[in-house]
């Protein structure tokens, strides 16, 4: 069968525009940058005790593994699809096409209740502490969120629409925003200080700030640096990191692939990094450590919205501090928006391009080099899913989004051994970086190993204490296996 016949075309009509600043900024904002100041006091809740800036310089060796492993398939296979073109060519084209449809849902979930975020969390607070409580409940309901969704939705499209680098250069933008955003953030609280802070939120709120501590210190918060409520919390921490790898998706559109990808997502990684930890280490330093930990445990009760962004405007007077903030945390809510729209796209585009689904979803703008058909599909389909978001409980599955996610990664890290045994032709084309060894060890299938024991690292964990208990009752004469041939007595 010829090319001609395999594809819907002998030319994906996809031009590489794609710099890999461009690509860097892509995978920031797509993993959210400063959304952290909600997933922070959910951690706190969530593991009680938790260091969380030292969680965020774990997740960033974690991350970098990972990353290096789908830089170098990328590089391998530079096609836009990502690992869906690689699992369909290594194992099989039905569990490619699997694993990227539930990311494709999944990616349009997100966005989904990223509208309740822009609504609830950026224009009700800014709007009631603006003085206009009455247009933030209005703005609030459901019926208002499903409205705005549209053009939001709309907006997001006409600027994909317009091709790979106009949406690079709205994230560009937006990522000023963002930084301008953590910047006040940063330096008003460091300019208040923590005994600045404490009486400026019980001025302001009304609560005491020490008993909310001491709620906190009770609750498990100890300071300590790598205790085992960190080393937990870290999961979640990751968790925020995911999405450094997001340009694979993209990856027949970026410039000089080869060095792109490798800036590109090992980049993001640390510049996320680098974000989350100044953002926690800030907030812990002048908000107070025990004292987030006392908010994440809900002993605030006054509060509006018990997030970092909120509890951020009680260090001044200065509303306009808090309103540029919130500028900055706005603008990340789009962004995340505007790289699930544009990257979910590139699924479609791909599914057609190999006639998983009709040839007309890969027709490609000849003006601006865009998927313009794949583009309609996926605002119709979000659009579907936020109405399920807002009105129903369909999407609560959105909740094993991260294990199905670490099914994808053990996935993709499978077929990173069958790639030279199966496709020997893609493997010995494949750039040397790829096929390079570190001393005697191919440097490709060590990352992919890695991928698969970082994904399931609590369970390796798990199995390495209990071998180290066993190892220590049997130099005691215990024999630990004997116990698991009964069953334990009532």
């Amino acid at each position: 069968m010829g090319t001609g016949e395999a594809f819907v075309r002998r030319s994906s009509g996809l031009v590489r525009n794609i710099s890999a600043r461009d690509a860097l900024i892509l995978n920031v904002m797509f993993m959210a940058p400063t959304a952290v100041f909600v997933y922070g006091i959910q951690a706190a809740g969530i593991y009680p005790g938790v260091n969380l800036p030292i969680t965020a310089l774990l997740a960033i060796p974690i991350s970098l593994i990972v990353g290096l492993f789908y830089a170098l398939y990328s590089i391998a296979m530079p096609r836009s699809g990502g690992d869906y073109v690689w699992v369909s060519r290594t194992l099989h084209p039905a569990i490619g096409f699997a694993m990227n449809f539930f990311l494709f849902v999944g990616l349009l979930s997100v966005a989904g209740a990223y509208i309740p975020w822009f609504a609830l969390y950026a224009l009700a607070p800014i709007l009631t502490f603006n003085g206009y409580p009455g247009l933030a409940a209005t703005l609030s309901t459901n019926e208002a969120m499903f409205v705005m969704a549209i053009p939001i939705y709309l907006i997001m499209a006409a600027i994909v629409s317009r091709g790979g680098k106009a949406t690079t250069r709205t994230l560009t933008a937006l990522f000023a925003l963002v930084f301008i955003g953590l910047v006040v953030f940063v330096g008003t609280l460091l300019a208040v200080g923590h005994d600045g802070y404490v009486a400026n939120f019980q001025r302001m709120t009304g609560e005491d700030y020490g008993a909310i501590a001491s709620a906190g210190r009770a609750g498990g918060f100890t300071g300590e640096l790598f205790g085992a409520a960190t080393l937990l919390g870290l999961t979640f921490t990751y968790i925020n990191f995911l999405g450094f790898n997001a340009t694979i998706y993209a990856a027949g559109e970026i410039k000089d692939v080869q060095k792109s990808q490798l800036k590109a997502i090992l980049g993001s990684v640390v510049v996320f990094g680098i974000i989350t930890y100044v953002a926690y280490e800030v907030a812990y330093v002048v908000m107070g450590g025990d004292f987030i930990q006392g908010v994440g445990g809900g002993a605030a009760t006054s509060l509006p919205l018990p997030f970092m962004t909120v509890l951020f405007r009680y260090a001044t007077d200065n509303v306009w501090a808090f309103n540029i903030m919130m500028l900055g945390w706005t603008a990340m809510v789009l962004a995340a928006i505007l790289t699930y729209v544009a990257i979910t796209v590139r699924f479609v585009f791909a599914w057609s391009f190999d006639r998983v689904l009709p040839a007309a979803f890969s027709r490609v703008d000849k003006k601006h080099n865009s998927p313009y058909v794949a583009l309609i599909l996926v605002v119709v389909v979000a659009i579907i899913l936020q109405w399920a978001w807002i009105y129903t409980a369909l999407l609560r599955y959105f909740l094993y989004l991260v294990f199905g996610w670490m099914i994808m990664q053990i996935i993709g890290a499978i077929s990173a051994f069958a790639l030279p045994r199966r496709r020997r032709d893609i493997w010995e084309r494949a750039p040397a970086l790829v096929r390079s060894k570190i001393g005697p060890i191919p440097l490709f299938p060590l990352t992919a190993l890695l991928t698969i024991a970082l994904s399931v690292w609590l369970f390796v964990l798990g199995g390495v204490l209990y071998a180290v208990s066993w190892l220590w009752h049997s130099s005691k004469g215990i024999p630990l296996g004997l116990a698991y041939k009964e069953i334990p007595p009532e």
